[in-house]
């Protein structure tokens, strides 16, 4: 089962399985946050995060950035975001609003050799709403 694909495509798309996408739930995210060698990426816009609210330990990379941000060399990630850039190998748990968008973003490290990278499918919505003040 061959397709034809243009050399353009051939250099920077990888097909990865939905299946093969590891995920991550409410408990084990606010489990992991705890860990200091985990990098959670919050790929919602600015706008969303002033309107709504944040994710501890995140560093805001808006979707459309993902990818040139992760092939940024360290010395311009760290300028622009204000931490190291992640590692190929270091845990990386990228999150949104449900679930969708940090989907695409997960299968974009993947497709640059990043090894650890985890989808928080509740994203910022089911944050929110196990951690409301009662």
């Amino acid at each position: 089962m061959y397709r034809s694909i243009s050399p353009r495509q051939f250099a920077t798309t990888t097909e990865i399985p939905r299946e093969n996408l590891e995920k991550v739930h409410f408990n084990e995210f606010k489990h992991l946050l705890n860990d200091k060698n985990v990098v959670v990426i919050d790929v919602r816009e600015p706008e969303e995060l002033k309107e709504l609210g944040t994710l501890p330990k995140s560093i805001n990379i808006p979707l459309g950035e993902v990818e040139e941000a992760l092939k940024l060399s360290n010395e311009c990630f760290l300028q622009k975001y204000g931490q190291n850039k992640p590692q190929k190998a270091t845990p990386i748990i990228f999150s949104c609003m449900r679930g969708r968008r940090s989907e695409t973003a997960q299968i974009k490290a993947l497709q640059l050799e990043y090894k650890n990278v985890k989808n928080y499918v509740g994203g910022w919505e089911e944050w929110a709403e196990k951690n409301k003040k009662e």
